[in-house]
């Protein structure tokens, strides 16, 4: 069977490597550079910083099992009881892939269903079918935005998912620079703070990402990187008194679907008669684990 995928975070990469596994030729399209969605991981030279997820926890027994078997593949490590990236978070998805399946750079734009079969295409008007079943895992408002005829219920479910943005700065040196300063953590501007490098315990090199307040964000409609950037310099100058750019590389970004606020009540989506199946971490929840869970659910309960 043909099938294609919409996304590669980990809710696409799991249902991809599920369905690949029972002898189906599946096809993966992601508009981003690499997969991971929001498991993201930074390059710089032979480091790397985890400017996304940096860590998370397990409940279910079916996601506890899942990143076990990860721990064996040395892809994640298990440190009090939360699950770390062992060689970058970006890996817990690109571990699933086949590359010679996955179409990278490829922002699919129109999917048209004819005779039976779906009939995608991307942004530059390149086409790409037949397929038999067509899997979307990205967020709402990129569903919503896409070319694609919805049954009204299904829309109407869509809609009602809302999100809120995170902006973050993520910041390096090849020096040992520490800014956990207690202040700088305790300040309600910001969400969170992760120290990148004690993670992978570099030497000779410091990371960090600054995760704003979702509030802070919205009251200062914080979505230009440039306007993130001068304000989250700011903000640690008026609490440090650290100028950030004199030791620091910066890199500035805007998670505009960082967090679901508001979830479907269901395990997933799926429409027998158009071969169409959505899932993600829209449904019943808002993590990594319901990411996981909702696209296992959709391969177990209508795709095997």
């Amino acid at each position: 069977m043909n099938i294609a995928i919409i996304g590669a975070g980990l809710s696409g990469t799991n249902i991809y490597n599920l369905l690949k596994k029972d002898g189906n030729d599946v096809k993966l399209f992601e508009k981003a550079r690499g997969s991971g969605g929001r498991c993201s991981t930074r390059y710089v030279n032979d480091k790397l910083i985890d400017h996304g997820t940096p860590y998370f926890h397990a409940k279910d027994k079916a996601f506890i099992n899942f990143c076990e078997q990860k721990v064996k593949e040395d892809i994640l490590v298990k440190k009090d009881n939360s699950y770390y990236p062992l060689k970058g978070m970006n890996k817990l998805c690109s571990s699933l892939l086949d590359k010679d399946d996955f179409y990278k750079n490829t922002k699919i734009v129109s999917c048209k269903n004819i005779d039976n079969k779906w009939h995608l295409s991307d942004e530059n008007g390149i086409s790409y079918h037949p397929f038999d079943k067509l899997i979307i895992t990205i967020p709402t408002p990129q569903i919503l935005d896409l070319n694609i005829e919805l049954p009204f219920n299904i829309e109407e479910k869509l809609k009602t998912v809302t999100y809120e943005s995170i902006a973050t700065l993520l910041i390096y040196s090849y020096t040992f620079k520490n800014i956990m300063n207690q202040k700088l953590l305790n300040d309600s501007s910001f969400n969170k703070i992760v120290d990148n490098s004690l993670k992978y315990d570099y030497e000779n090199f410091s990371s960090y990402v600054l995760h704003l307040n979702p509030t802070i964000c919205k009251e200062k409609n914080l979505t230009n990187k440039d306007d993130i950037k001068e304000y989250i310099e700011n903000k640690v100058y008026e609490i440090l008194n650290l100028k950030l750019e004199d030791d620091f590389h910066i890199m500035p970004h805007f998670w505009k679907y960082a967090n679901v606020t508001k979830s479907i009540d269901d395990k997933y989506i799926y429409d027998e008669k158009l071969s169409l199946g959505i899932c993600g971490d829209f449904f019943k929840g808002d993590n990594l684990e319901s990411s996981y869970l909702s696209s296992k659910r959709l391969y177990e309960e209508k795709l095997i």
